[in-house]
């Protein structure tokens, strides 16, 4: 009856395990089949472990390997898998004590099953509070602290748990909380950079908007003198006509043409989201003598939130400008285009390979991690590569959101 018991807690404990692994890490890289047997195999290792060893190291050591090596399918830090490793092996382990601390040794405690639906009842709650708030990827600069923490408290757990003594339910609940605790922490820094980086983006859209602003005034300003002269215009064009002079009159519509057409103007699609960022941050490349290829081709209206579009086009911009400034060579091509639903960005950029940007924490998963997650809500993906001190950033994606 105890091992009947016991397979079927097992059974619950691994799949509150993918629950909590599966909402805090985000989705797997693998197929469904193969992101399913994974925690399978796991359920078979911990499960013979126990049947045969019944070693409490062991069973610690089945209980913690499998699950870390589970994480390698997620796209995270190691720091935060080994953080959800051994916090998910700490809650399981204080669940489990204080159980046994106050309803003592009879066999469905003893065969963990009570322990594991608390563990799931848990992990469930914790998807339903913490998945929704997880949009952007980041690094925590605290997260090797709370794993720390995590760590001591599972080692004060092994060294008291056999003492028997009166207060244990009290420690064990004190160690839980702490956990916890940990995650609340982990949330609170994880508000503080959605914040952040919420503001950032509006920051830069705000700089692109100013900047197509001055664009437009300056285009305007610029008609405005043509139609002032525009008789002038006429008459000379005229004159010039009646000398049958193409070679003058190509020469004059030429010098009209640079009277108009605005030279920061590099996108003109009518879209403003992509035209305001587009002219914003070419106008950056060009100050430091860049040369710029521009090719956009898209329509006035799509379905991409003005939110995403930032993000989307501001992080791969900022990403080659930063390359060309430290670049001896500056070149950038910019090839966007629209066709049947698909949109296509293709960024290239020279760069200098002997260059290392350095890494500021607080700004860790602002860039192509971000990206990536956003090109997900319209069933995309993104590709870079490098060749010949020359960088390729390619984003695919549709027209339309994630339904």
């Amino acid at each position: 009856m105890s091992t009947i018991l016991y397979i079927t807690s097992n059974a619950i404990r691994v799949y509150a395990i993918r629950v909590f692994i599966h909402t805090f890490l985000g989705k797997s890289r693998l197929s469904p089949l193969l992101h399913r047997l994974t925690y399978v195999f796991y359920f078979l290792i911990s499960t013979i472990g126990w049947l045969y060893g019944k070693n409490p190291m062991l069973n610690l050591f089945l209980n913690t390997l499998p699950v870390l090596l589970i994480t390698f399918q997620y796209d995270a830090s190691w720091p935060k898998k080994i953080f959800s490793v051994i916090s998910s092996c700490a809650v399981g382990m204080f669940i489990d004590w204080i159980e046994i601390a106050a309803f003592g040794s009879i066999v469905i405690i003893e065969s963990g099953f009570m322990q594991c639906i608390v563990f799931l009842i848990c992990a469930s709650l914790f998807r339903h509070y913490y998945k929704s708030k997880e949009k952007y990827s980041f690094q925590s600069k605290y997260l090797w602290f709370l794993i720390f923490i995590s760590i001591g408290t599972a080692c004060i757990g092994i060294i008291i748990e056999n003492e028997n003594s009166p207060y244990d339910y009290l420690v064990a609940t004190i160690l839980l909380l702490i956990n916890f605790l940990n995650f609340y922490i982990y949330h609170l820094e994880q508000e503080s950079f959605i914040a952040h980086y919420q503001l950032k983006l509006i920051e830069t859209s705000n700089y692109a908007y100013q900047n197509q602003i001055k664009i437009m005034h300056e285009s305007q300003q610029k008609i405005r003198f043509l139609r002032h002269d525009f008789h002038r215009h006429i008459n000379k064009l005229k004159l010039l006509s009646e000398k049958n002079d193409m070679q003058s009159i190509t020469q004059y519509l030429n010098e009209m043409e640079d009277s108009v057409v605005t030279k920061k103007e590099y996108s003109k699609t009518g879209n403003e989201d992509v035209d305001s960022l587009l002219n914003y941050e070419l106008s950056l490349a060009a100050e430091f003598g860049t040369e710029i290829i521009c090719d956009i081709n898209l329509p006035e209206k799509l379905n991409i939130s003005s939110f995403d579009m930032t993000i989307l086009l501001g992080n791969l911009m900022d990403n080659a400008i930063e390359a060309l400034r430290h670049s001896k060579r500056k070149w950038l091509k910019v090839h966007v285009q629209f066709h049947k639903g698909v949109i296509r960005m293709d960024i290239e950029n020279s760069y200098d390979p002997t260059y290392r940007k350095k890494k500021d924490d607080r700004e860790h998963g602002i860039g192509l991690l971000s990206v990536k997650n956003t090109l997900q809500k319209y069933h995309g993906k993104l590709d870079s590569y490098s060749e010949e001190n020359m960088y390729h950033t390619t984003a695919i994606f549709y027209n339309s959101l994630d339904p």
